[in-house]
């Protein structure tokens, strides 16, 4: 059984490049280490198991562009269009399901400290489309507040959209390290958790906090006036899977009030054929992978679509007997799936990303400094 920690509680070495020790960003990692052992040396472990990379912290300059779209399936499956900021990469849970096993090649976490040209990139996305609305986010490709205590980047990206018109950041997480996110005023920000059953948290989700860790916190951001975000992402089935997806419904809405919900999402497991051996090798007691699954038209493992839908269709039809109003949307899954889960379905991807606007519009405008939004001119498919 896996222990509950904290997440930052993981890293047991800090790695600096040379050429970034007298960044900005460094230097407060640093100074937030407390006893952290930690060298400077251009010399990174790319050998080593996943398992002691992600007890390593690097810091360093990271090359290329640094806010992209989300790196998410092609048509015809539906992508909410979501922006990735890739400020850091890997985090220090270990998820068997997790996507990242075979998606990134170093072993070790990394954190970009070139905070000012992510900021200058945002800015080049805002002014060549300003009648879009954005949704930012940095939880893709490592968890967003995961290593908040040591980097402090939830004050950065909060501070910056309080400023900006018609964008809002995502910070998404297991993790329950909302220690900076208290002591700022929230605007255009959307804290979010990924939630899943008890079981699968303690089996599927190591050193995660609980759900009921992450519901408290969810619960302090509230009340804190921050908007939430919840993704059931990935959903799994398993034994009993009904009554224990329910109960993380009641659970949330017994936590937090549905009004200052923006967002939930659902997605079930999928994954590359690949990502089948990785997880076999690092984790050959979990029985996830041993489903009857199919290959997608995008190439990547999934449940039969009668099997996805009866899971939606559970979970969806809970969450709206709390949350009538509430934007849940389906990540990277079929209009046909769409439909027969809500009666309609986004045309496009530049339509879903157009109803995600008018929800957050509708509900929180004013609060979100928003403009009303208006049915896109920019391209409607990646």
């Amino acid at each position: 059984m896996a222990k509950y920690i904290h997440m930052i509680s993981r890293i047991q070495e800090i790695i600096i490049h040379p050429d970034i020790v007298e960044s900005e960003l460094a230097k407060r990692v640093l100074s937030n280490r407390c006893e952290i052992p930690f060298k400077i040396t251009s010399t990174v472990p790319e050998t080593i198991p996943l398992r002691t990379g992600k007890k390593i912290l690097y810091v360093t300059d990271m090359p290329g562009r640094l806010v992209k779209p989300c790196p998410a399936t092609g048509l015809p499956y539906l992508c909410c269009q979501y922006t990735v900021i890739h400020s850091c990469l890997q985090c220090p849970a270990d998820c068997t399901y997790c996507v990242l096993q075979n998606y990134l090649d170093m072993p070790v976490i990394s954190l970009n400290v070139r905070l000012p040209d992510i900021i200058n990139e945002i800015n080049g996305l805002l002014r060549n489309q300003p009648r879009r609305f954005f949704r930012f986010g940095t939880g893709e490709l490592g968890d967003s507040l995961a290593l908040d205590p040591l980097t402090g980047l939830s004050k950065d990206f909060i501070l910056f959209f309080k400023k900006q018109r018609n964008a809002i950041i995502e910070l998404k997480t297991k993790s329950v390290h909302i220690e900076r996110l208290l002591e700022i005023d929230p605007a255009n920000t959307v804290v979010s958790w990924s939630v899943n059953p008890e079981p699968v948290i303690r089996t599927e989700e190591l050193h995660t906090p609980s759900l009921k860790m992450r519901l408290d916190a969810a619960r302090q951001c509230q009340e804190a006036g921050y908007l939430l975000g919840f993704h059931f992402d990935p959903i799994l089935h398993i034994n009993h899977w009904e009554l224990l997806y329910r109960e993380v419904v009641d659970q949330i809405f017994s936590s937090v009030d549905a009004n200052r919900v923006a967002w939930i999402s659902l997605g079930s497991l999928r994954f590359p054929p690949a990502l089948k051996q990785v997880i076999q090798s690092r984790f050959p007691g979990t029985r996830i992978i041993y489903e009857e699954m199919i290959r997608g038209l995008d190439g990547k493992m999934r449940y039969l679509k009668p099997l996805r839908t009866a899971l939606y269709q559970h979970i969806y039809q809970r969450i709206r007997s709390f949350a009538p109003d509430v934007f849940i949307y389906f990540c990277m899954e079929l209009p046909q799936i769409w439909e027969r889960i809500t009666g309609k379905h986004p045309m496009n991807n530049a339509e879903l990303d157009y109803w995600f606007a008018e929800s957050l519009w509708r509900r929180f405008g004013p609060e979100l400094n928003m403009d009303e939004p208006r049915l896109p001119d920019y391209p409607l498919v990646k």
